[in-house]
């Protein structure tokens, strides 16, 4: 019986540390609303289009890493047309800009566009929305959009 409760332990302790060290490795997403560490910016700000962007100007570049990300661009203007052009280097992370109906699930090897035309200012927070590992309330950055 004592050796039965040994394994059993020992079996839990491994769930919990492949769950903890794992990047976000078909871990689902996450419920943003339910997270008190982060920064929900403005709520009814901006629109959102997944097609490709009709606008001239070059794509940003969003790539997704462990636990951080890192954008071409971080300034946009009002009304005028974003394309993200994503990738995950590392895990799977989710590209969700708050305030927006914006939420895209990128994995290592997948490049995804996401376009989006602001129509608000103000400062804005990308984060990702699906649980990735010990670092994950960590992985947001801030977007600036101004008149």
């Amino acid at each position: 019986m004592r050796k039965a409760r040994k394994m059993s332990l020992i079996g839990v302790l491994l769930v919990l540390a492949l769950i903890v060290s794992a990047c976000g490795n078909g871990m689902g997403n996450m419920d943003m609303g339910n997270n008190k560490n982060m920064d929900m910016g403005n709520k009814d700000m901006g629109n959102m289009d997944m097609g490709n962007s009709s606008g001239s100007a070059d794509p940003v570049s969003v790539v997704a890493s462990n636990w951080k990300w890192e954008l071409s661009k971080t300034e946009f203007k009002v009304g005028e047309t974003v394309t993200f052009s994503i990738e995950s280097k590392e895990g799977v992370h989710g590209f969700a800009i708050n305030g927006t109906d914006i939420n895209e699930t990128i994995a290592p090897g997948e490049t995804k566009t996401v376009t989006w035309t602001p129509d608000k200012a103000g400062e804005y927070t990308l984060a990702c929305s699906v649980a990735c590992g010990t670092g994950h309330n960590d992985m947001v950055q801030k977007i600036m959009v101004t008149q």
